[in-house]
């Protein structure tokens, strides 16, 4: 066989699409080809799991698919929504298709069909594809995934500036009592487009709605009594002087550990508590996590407040 043109390489394609560029059956049938579902393959170099690979696959041959939920809102914008969750991102988040009461469309390994009515008006067209609008795809989100993966979608959203806390509250007005409303009720409460990633919005689903803690200021610029900017902590309770940060992989560099090291000082020698948290404090030791949560809060709620030498926020 011929060295396939690009880019044929870089995307899933259905089974007539390989056989117009020549792939023959047999070849189709090697080891040079992946199968995704039924009718559908990719070049054995692509990584099935990636969310542009899974969302493409997912509308080849569906014509009348809406695509919604996590899906809708990176084709629109929200880039690092990647349809993961669990610990390592090891879980993939179905592609949710819309396909209305008479669509053929059947479910399948890794996509979600929804088959109820989309009103005209939450459909949009984007790069050639039909998807449903941010707001409409966030409430989706909490509704049929829970309301920390709907969080997670919503904070990308309004950060990508797709939609905004009052669109989200007004969009689960609109929906009555509708399956899952009081998760996408909380989501509209909760979001926050100043968190910078998804797994900054699982640390404050955790911090707020599992340890029951007062809802924190997101990444504010916190001050010294002189106004001098000290640190920007990803979460931040001034009642109780708590700041919270999430470490990511990044941080272990020993360059970026050091400068973490220093602003951590600076933080703690205003008479703040900071509590870090790691992937493996979201996912296998979440529980303890709570608990420390709630520790820090106990101490800080009975700290000598004569001794807080900071400013607040800028």
């Amino acid at each position: 066989m011929l060295p396939l043109p690009d880019p044929a390489a870089s995307r899933p394609l259905a089974v007539t699409d390989l056989r117009d560029l020549g792939v023959t059956r047999r070849e189709r049938a090697g080891p040079l080809w992946q199968p995704l579902r039924r009718g559908v393959l990719a070049w054995h170099g692509l990584d099935a799991s990636d969310p542009d690979v899974r969302i493409a696959a997912a509308l080849i041959g569906r014509p009348e698919a809406v695509l919604g939920g996590w899906a809708s809102l990176r084709v629109q914008g929200a880039d690092r929504l990647d349809g993961r969750s669990g610990p390592g991102g090891a879980t993939l988040l179905p592609v949710l298709l819309h396909v209305g009461p008479g669509g053929r469309t059947r479910p399948a390994p890794g996509v979600a069909i929804d088959r109820g009515r989309l009103d005209a008006r939450d459909v949009l067209e984007v790069s050639g594809v039909r998807v449903m609008g941010a707001s409409l795809a966030c409430c989706t989100v909490a509704a049929r995934c829970g309301v920390e993966e709907g969080l997670v979608a919503a904070d990308a959203a309004v950060r990508a500036g797709l939609t905004s806390p009052a669109a989200l509250a007004c969009r689960v007005r609109s929906m009555g009592r509708a399956r899952g409303v009081p998760a996408a009720r909380l989501v509209a409460e909760l979001v926050d487009g100043n968190a910078a990633s998804a797994p900054e919005s699982r640390f404050r689903f955790v911090w707020v709605v599992e340890a029951g803690l007062a809802r924190p200021a997101v990444n504010p610029l916190l001050v010294d009594r002189e106004g001098l900017v000290v640190a920007s902590p990803d979460l931040w309770d001034p009642e109780a002087a708590m700041a919270g940060e999430y470490d990511g992989s990044q941080h272990r560099e020993l360059r970026q550990h050091t400068a973490d090291n220093e602003r951590e000082e600076n933080i703690e020698r205003l008479g703040i508590a900071v509590v870090r948290a790691t992937a493996i404090d979201l996912w296998p030791r979440r529980r303890h996590l709570v608990r420390r949560l709630v520790d820090s809060h106990s101490r800080g709620m009975a700290r000598d407040r004569s001794r807080d030498a900071w400013g607040g926020v800028a």
